[in-house]
């Protein structure tokens, strides 16, 4: 069967699908059951100088195109390409929408699957810098993006966690996924304290996202959670580790205000 792309002129080719390989929902060659949204600025060509990545990570309902349309404007003005993974639910256990957020869950190890697409990444846009990239997400993203530093700072630039009401904190005398007692064993490799001390951290909460969400000696509410996650941040070391408690906003509203704080820290490390 011919290709729909067979014996295109470069220009015939962008006339017919514009700049659809920049803004694309591309399958994960690593794990074709995941796949991945990007955004290339259209100033990007083979030619042109090193483009930073951003990665955003969606939370419970895999809704992240609110987050990618928002973080175009700065992604195109600063030439920082944005890379958007989409976890399925239900993969291994049909009723589970948690399991990406863990990193190691049923057998799949999602922050590899992101590492694999990050690759990919490099690989399609050659001038895109893949070594280390900013990372953002709220919610169940920012339960993804507090692990993933955990396990590979050497990996990123900065990251802004976004309100996660379960994470993890650095405690060697609690198991995972509240602590870091049994890390090598999920992650095959140590905590590596020094690399995440490096790795400037922002933390973001609504003002008004105080609902009851469990007892736990770290609070009752996401607010209390994201103060005692900046507290042992501290307490191990972390060179910056900045709380953001954004005015009027809920737990699920502020999609924009969330991404646009994220990269307003960023571009201080550009």
């Amino acid at each position: 069967m011919t290709s729909l792309s067979a014996g295109l002129t470069d220009e015939t080719r962008k006339n017919l699908f514009g700049d659809a390989d920049l803004n694309m929902l591309w399958s994960c060659v690593g794990d074709p059951r995941v796949c991945y949204w990007v955004h290339v600025p259209t100033s990007y060509n083979e030619d042109s100088e090193t483009y930073g990545l951003m990665v955003i990570v969606h939370g419970t309902g895999c809704a992240t195109e609110n987050y990618v349309r928002e973080a175009r404007a700065w992604c195109d003005a600063h030439h920082v390409a944005i890379l958007a993974p989409m976890f399925p639910s239900g993969i291994i256990n049909h009723s589970d929408f948690n399991a990406y957020k863990l990193l190691n869950s049923d057998g799949i190890r999602y922050d590899h699957v992101l590492l694999d697409m990050v690759s990919e990444m490099k690989d399609r846009y050659a001038r895109i810098d893949n070594q280390k990239f900013f990372l953002f997400g709220h919610s169940g993203g920012g339960q993804y993006v507090e692990r993933f530093l955990l396990a590979h700072p050497e990996k990123l630039k900065a990251v802004s966690i976004g309100a996660p009401g379960r994470p993890t904190f650095i405690d060697p005398d609690t198991d995972y996924f509240w602590g870091t007692r049994n890390f090598r064993e999920i992650f095959d490799k140590d905590l590596d304290l020094e690399k995440i001390r490096e790795v400037p951290v922002q933390i973001t909460v609504g003002e008004k996202d105080t609902k009851f969400i469990g007892e736990s000696p770290y609070g009752t509410c996401r607010v209390e959670r994201m103060k005692s996650l900046q507290k042992n941040f501290r307490d191990h070391g972390v060179r910056t580790v900045e709380l953001e408690i954004l005015p009027g906003l809920e737990h699920a509203d502020g999609d924009d205000v969330r991404v646009h704080t994220a990269q307003h820290f960023f571009e201080r490390y550009l």
